[in-house]
C-alpha cells in the first residue's frame, strides 16, 4: 500500500511539474551568427532538463568504462573463490568419509584454483595421508613451509615422516625448528626431549624439560622423575669417564628427587663406601630398599663393611630385608641369609609361601639347596633344580613399551629409544606369588635397579638411535577420524 501511494505521489509530482512548465509564459531569443532563434519558455525548460539528463548519463557511461576492468576482475575473482571454497568443502568431506580418490581430486582442484591457500595445502596433505602416499605427503608438507600460517603444521608432518622412516637426523632438524618456532606446543617439546634423550644429550634434554615444566606441560611428580632419571644417566656416564666426584654428586641429586631410584642408590652407595662413608652408604641403601627392594642394593649393602664378621653381615642383611619384609626380594634375601647361616628351617619357612606351582628359578634353586643341606636329599634337590631349569624367569629389565629385555639399566631403552620405560620386574607366571593365599601382600613390584644375577650376555644392540613414540598425524585420517 505504501509503495502504491509512493508511486502515485511521484507520478502526480511529475505531472504537476509538466503542467507548471506548460503554463509558463515567456520567450527565449538568442543569436548565433546570422541566425536568430526564438524558443518558448516551456521548450527552454524542457531542453535544459534533457541536457542535464544527457550530461549525467554520459558521466555515468564514462565512469563505467573506466572502472569496468576492476569490476569484471572482482567478479571473476569472487567466482574463483566460490569454486575454490566448494572444492575445499567437498574435499574435507571426502577426507572425513575416507574416500581418498575424491579427496585427491578435490585437493588438486582446490590447489589449482586457490594456489598456496592454507586450507588448500591442508587438504592436499590430508588427501596424501589418507592415500598413504609418502612422497605426496612430503611435497605437501614442504609446500607448507613457505606459508607462515602452515609452516608449523608442515614441520610436524615432516617430523612424522622422518620418524616413521627411521631418519633420526632429519627428525631432529624438523623437531628443533618446530620447537624454536612454538616452544609451548606439547608435541614439539616432547619430541625435542625424546630425541635429545635418545642421543644421550642429557644436558640439552634437561633444558627442554625445564621449559616444559615452566609451561606446565608436565605434572610436578613427572618433572621430578624425569630430572632424577636424567641425573642418574649423567652419573653413570661420569662414572664410566672416571669422574667419580661428579658421579656421586649427580647420583645424590637424583636420590634427593626420587629416593627409590635404585640405579642412583647403588652408584651413590658404592662411591660413598669407597670414600669411607659406610654409614651414609647404608642410609642410602636403606632408604631405597624401603620403597624399591632390589638384589643389587643388597650386594652393595653387604660390601660397605668388608671387615665385619659373617654373623654381623647376616644380621645387617636380615635387618635390611625387614625394612620391606613382605616384598618378594626381601623374602628371598632373608631366605638366602638363612641358608648362608645354615638355618634350614627358617629358610624353608620364609620360602614356603613362594614355593608354589609357579615358583621362580631363584626360589627353586634355594629350595634345592635347603633340601640338600637340611636333609641330604639329593633326589628332592634334583627335582627342585629341574624345576628351576624350566621355571618362570625371575625379575629382569624389560621395556614397558617394546617388551624387550636388557642386562643393564639405561635411561633410554636400547631397542625403541623410549625414555624411562625400563622396569625391573618379573613377567609371566612368577607374578602369581602376589596372589598366593599363604603369602600376605607378597608382590614383585616393578623397580628401577641394576640386575643382580649374572645372565648370559645378549648380543650388543647396534649403536643406532631409534626414534621415540611419534605423535599422531595432524588432522583426521580414515577410520581414525
Amino acid at each position: 500500500m505504501r509503495r502504491l501511494l509512493l508511486i502515485l505521489f511521484v507520478a502526480g509530482a511529475i505531472a504537476g511539474a509538466i503542467a507548471w512548465i506548460a503554463d509558463r509564459q515567456g520567450e527565449l531569443v538568442f543569436t548565433l551568427d546570422a541566425y536568430e532563434i526564438h524558443m518558448s519558455a516551456p521548450a527552454t525548460i524542457g531542453f535544459g532538463v534533457l541536457f542535464t539528463a544527457l550530461v549525467i548519463l554520459l558521466a555515468r557511461l564514462i565512469t563505467t568504462l573506466v572502472t569496468s576492468p576492476g569490476a569484471i576482475g572482482a567478479w571473476f575473482n569472487a567466482r574463483r573463490i566460490r569454486r575454490g571454497n566448494d572444492s575445499l568443502s567437498h574435499g574435507l568431506l571426502a577426507v572425513a568419509a575416507g574416500d581418498h580418490h575424491e579427496a585427491h581430486r578435490h585437493a588438486d582442484r582446490a590447489r589449482g584454483i586457490l594456489g598456496t591457500h592454507p586450507l588448500a595445502l591442508l587438504l592436499q596433505s590430508q588427501a596424501a595421508v589418507l592415500a598413504n602416499d609418502g612422497n605426496a605427503q612430503r611435497n605437501a608438507y614442504r609446500a607448507m613451509l613457505n606459508n607462515g600460517q602452515t609452516e608449523f603444521l608442515g614441520l610436524r608432518g615432516l617430523f612424522l615422516l622422518a620418524a616413521r622412516e627411521e631418519q633420526p637426523d632429519q627428525a631432529m632438524v624438523f623437531a628443533e625448528r618446530a620447537y624454536h618456532l612454538r616452544p609451548r606446543v606439547p608435541w614439539a617439546a616432547h619430541a625435542m626431549f625424546d630425541l635429545e634423550a635418545a642421543r644421550g644429550q642429557w644436558d640439552k634434554a634437561h633444558e627442554v624439560l625445564n621449559q616444559m615444566a615452566h609451561h606446565h606441560m608436565l605434572g610436578h611428580d613427572a618433572v621430578k622423575r624425569r630430572r632424577a632419571v636424567l641425573l642418574t644417566a649423567k652419573a653413570i656416564d661420569a662414572d664410566d669417564a672416571g669422574a667419580l666426584h661428579a658421579a656421586l654428586e649427580h647420583a645424590t641429586e637424583a636420590l634427593a628427587l626420587d629416593p627409590g631410584l635404585a640405579p642412583a642408590a647403588v652408584l651413590a652407595a658404592r662411591k660413598l663406601a669407597v670414600d669411607g662413608k659406610a654409614w651414609r652408604a647404608q642410609g642410602v641403601v636403606e632408604a631405597c630398599w624401603a620403597t624399591s627392594p632390589h638384589p643389587d642394593l643388597a650386594d652393595v649393602y653387604a660390601s660397605v663393611k668388608p671387615d665385619e664378621t659373617h654373623e654381623e653381615r647376616v644380621k645387617r642383611l636380615v635387618n635390611l630385608a625387614h625394612l620391606n619384609r613382605d616384598h618378594f626380594e626381601s623374602r628371598v634375601l632373608e631366605a638366602e641369609e638363612a641358608v648362608h647361616d645354615k638355618d634350614w628351617s627358617a629358610a624353608r619357612r620364609i620360602l614356603a609361601p613362594l614355593a608354589d606351582d609357579h615358583a621362580s628359578a631363584r626360589v627353586c634353586a634355594l629350595m634345592a639347596e635347603i633340601e640338600e643341606g637340611e636333609n641330604a636329599d639329593a633326589t628332592s634337590a634334583h627335582i627342585w633344580l629341574a624345576r628351576a631349569a624350566r621355571a618362570a624367569r625371575d625379575a629382569e629389565w624389560h621395556c614397558t613399551r617394546c617388551a624387550s629385555t636388557q642386562n643393564d639399566w639405561t635411561a633410554v631403552c636400547n631397542t625403541c629409544a623410549s625414555f624411562d620405560t625400563l622396569q625391573w620386574a618379573a613377567r609371566g607366571p612368577a607374578e602369581s606369588h602376589a596372589h598366593h593365599p599363604s603369602a600376605p601382600s607378597v608382590t614383585i613390584e616393578p623397580v628401577i635397579a641394576v640386575p643382580h644375577r649374572k645372565k648370559p650376555q645378549l648380543a650388543a644392540a647396534p649403536n643406532i638411535v631409534s626414534l621415540p613414540r611419534p605423535p599422531d598425524d595432524p588432522g583426521p585420517s580414515g577410520a581414525d577420524f
